[in-house]
C-alpha cells in the first residue's frame, strides 16, 4: 500500500498551494429534472473556491447534480483535493463525476458507469481505501429506495483522466428515505482497522454495518435502527 501511494506522489506533481480546491458547493438550483428525490437537490452548476479566495464555476448540460452536497476528496497524491459529485443525466440517470482543477479551470476528470434509466438515482456513503491498496473506493448505495445496493468503486487516477472499476456489492441495505434532505449513515474510517460502511437495512428496522473480507462486502447486524442518529452513533472511532 505504501509503495503504490509513493508511486502516485511521485508521479503527480503537487498543485500550487494558490490553486487549491478548498470549498465547492452546488448552485443554479433547478426543477427541471423534476425526481425530487432531494429537496431543492438538483442543480445545474458546481461552483468552487480556491486557496487565494478566487471562485470557478461549471455548468452541465444533458442533466443535473443530484445530490445533498459536493465532497472534497484527494485521489492522486498531489497534496489538492478533487471535488466527488453525483450527477444525474436526462436519459441514463446517476452517476459519479469527479471534478478537479486542471490547467487553470475546473474540469470534468472521470465518471463511472451511469444507473441507466431517467429518475434512477445513487446516494454516497463515503470514500476510503477498504481493501488497502493504496486506492481509495466510493461507497454508495444503488437506487436506495428501489435496488437497495452497496457499492464500491475504485478511483484510478490518471494524468488523461480517472477510471472507475466495480470492486464489491451487496443487496440489502439503504441511507436514504425518499424526499429526505439527508443521506444518513457514512464511513467509520478508524487508524489501524478496516473502513466499516454504516447504514439502515433495506426496511429501515436495523442497523448494518459492512466491511470488505476476502473481496466481498460482508453485513453485520449491530442493533435496531431508531432513527438518524442512530446510524451517526456509529461513525466515532
Amino acid at each position: 500500500m505504501m509503495a503504490l501511494r509513493a508511486a502516485l506522489i511521485f508521479c503527480c506533481l503537487a498543485a500550487p498551494a494558490a490553486a487549491q480546491i478548498t470549498q465547492a458547493r452546488y448552485v443554479d438550483p433547478t426543477d427541471r429534472y423534476g425526481h425530487g428525490a432531494v429537496p431543492g437537490g438538483e442543480y445545474g452548476a458546481l461552483e468552487v473556491t480556491l486557496a487565494d479566495g478566487a471562485h470557478a464555476l461549471v455548468h452541465v448540460k444533458g442533466g443535473v447534480f443530484e445530490d445533498t452536497r459536493p465532497r472534497l476528496h484527494e485521489f492522486d497524491g498531489d497534496g489538492a483535493p478533487e471535488v466527488v459529485t453525483v450527477f444525474s443525466g436526462d436519459d441514463v440517470g446517476a452517476m459519479i463525476r469527479v471534478y478537479g482543477w486542471q490547467d487553470g479551470k475546473l474540469s470534468l476528470r472521470g465518471a463511472n458507469t451511469p444507473i441507466g434509466t431517467r429518475h434512477r438515482w445513487l446516494a454516497i456513503a463515503g470514500i476510503a481505501d477498504f481493501d488497502g491498496d493504496g486506492l481509495d473506493e466510493i461507497a454508495f448505495v444503488d437506487r436506495p429506495h428501489l435496488a437497495r445496493r452497496l457499492t464500491l468503486v475504485t478511483v484510478h487516477p490518471g494524468a488523461e483522466g480517472y477510471r472507475f472499476t466495480d470492486l464489491a456489492t451487496v443487496g440489502g441495505v439503504t441511507n436514504h428515505k425518499f424526499g429526505s434532505p439527508v443521506i444518513e449513515g457514512g464511513v467509520r474510517d478508524c487508524m489501524d482497522t478496516a473502513p466499516v460502511i454504516v447504514t439502515a437495512s433495506a426496511n429501515w428496522s436495523r442497523i448494518i454495518e459492512t466491511r470488505l473480507d476476502g473481496g466481498e462486502l460482508k453485513l453485520t447486524n449491530v442493533g435496531p435502527y431508531t432513527g438518524p442518529d442512530s446510524l451517526s452513533a456509529r461513525l466515532g472511532c
